[in-house]
């Protein structure tokens, strides 16, 4: 089985550094997947959750919006943040979007805090589809 190096850095952190079969990212048009051998990339990445496949097992990360750069034999993930899915709190994501709704009431979605709200109700819903 072939496999590929990934690395999810955040401004402060390695948040994930390991071998893998496959990863799933998501991506500005949509999820994307990555296999070893896949053609040199760079991609803009949105807040939502990276799937790996590992030699043991699945694993799900929570990740804020970012740059893939896809090169052989590895994927580099740079995001402005990184949760592992098994550490979140659904409660927690749920008033997150409820809170950020209430801005959206009554700010506009272009207005500086209607932009920060729509990035909250992304990363709580990415955070829910853990």
């Amino acid at each position: 089985r072939m496999s590929l190096h990934l690395e999810i850095v955040t401004p402060s952190e390695i948040a994930f550094s390991g071998e893998c079969v496959t990863v799933t990212a998501p991506g500005l048009l949509g999820e994307f997947g990555v296999l070893d051998g896949h053609a040199q990339t760079l991609a803009v990445t949105v807040a939502g959750v990276v799937r790996l496949q590992t030699a043991s097992g699945e694993l799900q990360f929570v990740v804020g919006p970012g740059f893939a750069e896809v090169g052989p034999g590895r994927l580099t993930l740079l995001v402005v943040l990184c949760e592992p899915g098994d550490a979140v709190d659904k409660a927690a994501a749920k008033a997150e979007i409820a809170a950020a709704y209430g801005v959206l009431k009554v700010k506009s979605s272009e207005s500086e805090e209607g932009l920060s709200a729509r990035r909250q109700v992304d990363l709580a819903t990415a955070r829910l589809a853990v």
